[in-house]
């Protein structure tokens, strides 16, 4: 059985029909769910993987398992590459965290490849393209995604984050100006002018608010400035993209 699935209960989660020597991997930072076969914990599996037997893997957690600086430990080469013929399931709580791309992990460990590459490199590089506005659409686009997506269940609820903009004064005007000039003058990368810049303006306009904000379902007010133009539009993107995956869209 090769299946993505997305729960915000996994205990709840029972699966019929598995063979008997189903295994079971567990992240530690994840609940187990309700599948009477044999279970392990991430950290032990992967220090002795090539050691367990099995016709069918659940792994719960891929979110947590697997990232940017770990991505070619042997492990995951292990199960995304040297076992692509085993059928595998995955469960998490959600379809990505950090950048939405890292949502390839699920289904290129599912299905042996996704978006017609079996490395994430290459899918990785298309995200970045559109986050820097180098291109203009993407595969992993809210309005693209639904074409990929296969086998796929989900009980996740749809995100409703809003972004509301208001017109700052002079004196906030001048804060934002100025410290976008200092900024400019102390960083040169696009990552760092934004964090930092984003880091002063948070901190003087008493707001709360990152690349993860959608996932609050709050309202927000901002000041109309280019870095938080650019932080809503990264927002929205990230919303729509996990919109993707709730019950209401499968």
């Amino acid at each position: 059985m090769r299946k993505v699935i997305f729960s915000s209960t996994i205990p709840k989660i029972s699966i019929d029909n598995l063979p008997e020597d189903t295994l079971v991997i567990v992240h530690e930072m994840y609940d187990k769910p309700c599948i009477d076969r044999l279970t392990v914990e991430w950290q032990k599996f992967k220090a002795a993987y090539s050691e367990y037997e099995t016709s069918q893997y659940v792994v719960v957690g891929a979110n947590r398992m697997i990232s940017p600086s770990n991505r070619c430990d042997m492990v995951n080469d292990f199960m995304q590459v040297m076992t692509k013929t085993i059928p595998k399931i995955s469960i998490d709580t959600a379809p990505f965290i950090g950048e939405p791309w890292r949502l390839w992990y699920h289904y290129s460990l599912v299905f042996g490849e996704w978006l017609g590459v079996d490395y994430s490199y290459p899918v990785e590089g298309e995200w970045k393209k559109w986050f820097y506005y180098d291109e203009n659409t993407c595969r992993l686009s809210g309005e693209n995604l639904p074409l990929f997506i296969k086998n796929t269940e989900s009980d996740l609820i749809r995100l409703t984050t809003e972004f509301l903009f208001y017109v700052p004064n002079e004196m906030d005007t001048e804060y934002y100006e100025e410290t976008k000039k200092i900024i400019f003058e102390k960083f040169d990368t696009p990552k760092l002018l934004t964090n930092m810049l984003l880091k002063y303006c948070n901190k003087h306009f008493g707001l709360d608010i990152d690349f993860d904000s959608y996932l609050s379902n709050k309202s927000y007010k901002v000041p109309d400035f280019g870095v938080y133009r650019y932080l809503v539009e990264e927002n929205k993107r990230r919303m729509n993209i996990y919109n993707c995956f709730t019950h209401e869209n499968l």
